[in-house]
């Protein structure tokens, strides 16, 4: 598990990194595996400091963000996080507790006020495992037009080809990268993707219908026709799909 705790303040960060690390020490003294996972903490003194280098690198699980900082402060830096990261989870730690309103629109799932009791961040570390436990799926990292993102596999819906442009259309809008088709289905080869012509690529999770007669396919309201060479593979790949339960 990658940590990311982002605080201006040295003491503060080190009282959130203690945290983290007595709860994850607490998992794996739990776990029957002796290879449970531990948490992997990064200390950053800024937004801005973890924004320059944090599209470079492997996306994070879960970010304790102070909101009150200088410069760009926490809740701007949980939006342009968002800009390219939907599924890392965001914990707003802060002295003052009227910002927790605001914290819905970036997806933040917990706030801490500090100085921060254990109880309380029991709490929320609980919220984090039960998250990261359902999260079954691969977090993509898309050399999109815009920068790296890390985008959740469950999330796509479907990415198609327009003008040498790949496009990849999620939950939570569309992306855009300089890529073939061809190189996003190695991509995702090892999840529930099928490409149904030279231009289209679904999620097999999302197909919602299957006209029997012609063989169109509706992802969440979206028809795409299914190549004629393809159309055996895709209707196999949903039995199968569905088969799995």
């Amino acid at each position: 598990m990658r940590v990311a705790v982002i605080d201006d303040v040295p003491q503060e960060a080190d009282a959130t990194r203690a945290l983290v690390e007595r709860a994850a020490g607490a998992d794996s003294d739990l776990s029957a595996h002796a290879d449970a996972e531990t948490a992997d903490i990064t200390l950053f003194s800024s937004g801005s400091e973890f924004l320059d280098t944090y599209p470079r690198g492997h996306g994070f699980d879960v970010i304790f963000l102070d909101i009150e900082m200088p410069g760009l402060d926490g809740m701007e830096t949980a939006r342009k996080i968002r800009e390219y990261d939907t599924n890392a989870i965001i914990i707003f730690t802060t002295r003052m507790a009227q910002y927790a309103v605001a914290g819905y629109a970036v997806d933040a799932i917990s706030y801490l006020v500090k100085p921060i009791a254990q109880p309380e961040f029991a709490l929320a570390w609980r919220k984090v495992q039960r998250i990261l436990s359902s999260r079954t799926s691969l977090q993509v990292p898309i050399e999109s037009t815009t920068g790296t993102i890390f985008l959740n596999s469950d999330d796509i819906l479907y990415v198609d080809v327009r003008s040498h442009m790949l496009y990849y259309h999620t939950t939570r809008g569309t992306y855009t990268a300089w890529k073939s088709l061809t190189a996003a289905a190695e991509e995702l080869k090892d999840y529930d993707f099928a490409v149904i012509s030279r231009y289209v690529m679904v999620n097999i999770a999302h197909v919602t219908k299957i006209d029997t007669s012609t063989g169109d396919i509706d992802v969440e309201g979206e028809i795409f026709r299914v190549s004629r060479s393809k159309k055996k593979d895709v209707a196999q790949r949903l039995l199968d799909f569905h088969a799995r339960g």
